[in-house]
Formats: C-alpha cells, structure tokens, sequence
C-alpha cells in the first residue's frame, strides 16, 4: 500500500469513529416517546376575592386619576359578579360611560353617547339620570362641526341639554346645561348668519333678508349682531326698503357705539336716502 492510501484509508476511520460517537445514545435504546407540552396556567384574576363594591371604588380612583383605560378594565370585572347589587351594576354603566367620555377622541365620545343613552333607556329614574342626560348633551355638542358646515350635532344638543330642564327642573344641573346649550344656539346662529352672508355677497338681498331675520328671531343672543345689523340694513336697502334699512344701521351704533363695523354704517346714514342702497 503507498503510503497516499495508507492516509486515506486512516482518515476514513477516523471520520467513521467520529460519526459513530456523534450519535445519540438513545439511539440504542429505541425511539423516545414525542415530549408532551403541558397547557399554560389559567391567569388567576386578582380581584376574585374582592367585594363587588370595593373593585367599583377602585375602578373609581383610577377614573379620578385619569387613568381611564385601567378604570375601564376594572369596571368590566363588577359585572357578572353575583355580589354585585342592581344598583352598583347602574353605577358601573354611568362610570363606563363617563370613563369613555372623559378619555376624549371620536370613537370614544361616540362609544360615551351611547352608553348614556342606554343608561337613561334603562334607568330613568336613577338619582343620577340628570347627570347621564347632562353628559349625553355634551357628548354631542362636542362632536359638533365649525359653523359653515352641517350643525345637525349642535341641533341634537341643544335638544338634549334642553331635557335637563324639561324632564329634572332641580336638577344641579339645569344652570350648567343652559350655558352649554348656548353654546349650541351660537353655533347655529352663526351657520345661519353665513348662508345669509352668503346672499348677500351675491346680492341675492332676499334671501339674505329672510336669513338674517330668522337669526334674529331664534337666537336673540347672537354674539355678533353688530355684523348682522350692518348686513341685514344693507340688503334691505338693495330691495328698495331703504327705511327699515336704515333702523338696522341705527341700531347697531345705538347697541354697539364702538363695533368695527360703527363706522361703515355711519357712512351709510349719511347718504342720501334714495341711494344708500348703493353702499357696500
């Protein structure tokens, strides 16, 4: 044998040896039965052996703390639990709702609103209905749009905050949701006043004239009637009713001596009568 295939023929045995002492031992023993993966442990719930009413004030503590998700999860654990007495499970609906409502955002306001609906439909005599109804009217006014767009939000509240009074005449909560609702009426009042604008841009002063009277017949606390009086005494004056024009542009400097819009009303009166309506 050369010695070439003598090293060949070694390496070949030594690599036979290697290969037989890389295999399991088990091998020898037969195949091994498939490992069995035990299940996981069922989450044990923390708040199993708590009271229904204490998990409900502790949801209550994380809601004042703003910690309104957490509040959420710990107010789902009340319901279903069989200590928990009729009125706490109403409590935890109104406290769901109001988790909701306060965490802000579209989806939560809208998730908010029904569930103050679904409270007042079950509850409506609860001691806390006011409040749900309340809340339910500001629910809608702030998903309300800017005034030039649809205000069918801000009509819905101030139909809702309006019940406040109508359906809890002492309620603690009739001053607020008057204030609210005139929040709701401005929105309105303005929305109308820029269609009437909008006539009267176009010179379409009938229109405008209907428009801007509406405004002040259903919302007589628009903040802003200085600018209707001027726009209003205007388009009068462009259908050749220069007189009761003239009233508007009067009662603008009478009610706001020092409006923006005092000045170009002054220079109105001062035309003649029969050409005022040329004034822009």
């Amino acid at each position: 044998m050369t010695r070439r295939r003598w090293r060949a023929a070694a390496l070949a045995a030594l690599m036979a040896v290697a290969g037989a002492a890389a295999m399991p031992a088990c091998s020898a023993r037969g195949p091994q039965a498939p490992r069995v993966h035990k299940p996981p442990k069922p989450v044990k719930d923390k708040y199993a052996g708590i009271p229904a009413r204490e998990i409900y004030d502790l949801a209550m503590r994380k809601l004042k703390h703003r910690s309104y998700f957490g509040a959420r999860e710990i107010l789902q654990k009340v319901l279903g639990r069989q200590d928990a007495t009729p009125e706490l499970v109403a409590l935890v609906h109104l406290a769901l709702a109001d988790a909701y409502f306060y965490d802000g955002g579209v989806l939560n306001l809208a998730e908010a609103q029904s569930r103050y609906t679904n409270f007042l439909t079950f509850y409506p005599n609860h001691e806390r209905a006011d409040y749900a109804q309340y809340q339910l009217g500001l629910c809608y006014l702030k998903q309300t749009a800017s005034p030039d767009r649809d205000q069918g939000q801000a009509r819905k509240a101030l139909a809702e905050l309006g019940k406040v009074k109508t359906n809890y005449p002492s309620s603690e909560f009739v001053a607020a949701a008057d204030g609210q609702a005139d929040k709701a009426r401005e929105l309105l009042a303005e929305h109308d006043f820029r269609i009437g604008n909008f006539y009267f841009r176009r010179k379409a002063y009938t229109g405008a004239v209907r428009r801007l009277r509406d405004v002040l017949d259903a919302y007589p606390n628009y903040s802003r009637k200085d600018r209707l009086y001027l726009i209003l005494g205007q388009s009068l004056m462009g259908i050749d009713k220069s007189e009761e024009g003239r009233l508007y542009l009067e009662k603008l400097l009478a009610e706001f001596p020092k409006s923006r819009h005092a000045g170009q009303a002054r220079e109105l009166l001062r035309q003649p009568l029969q050409t005022a309506g040329t004034g822009r």
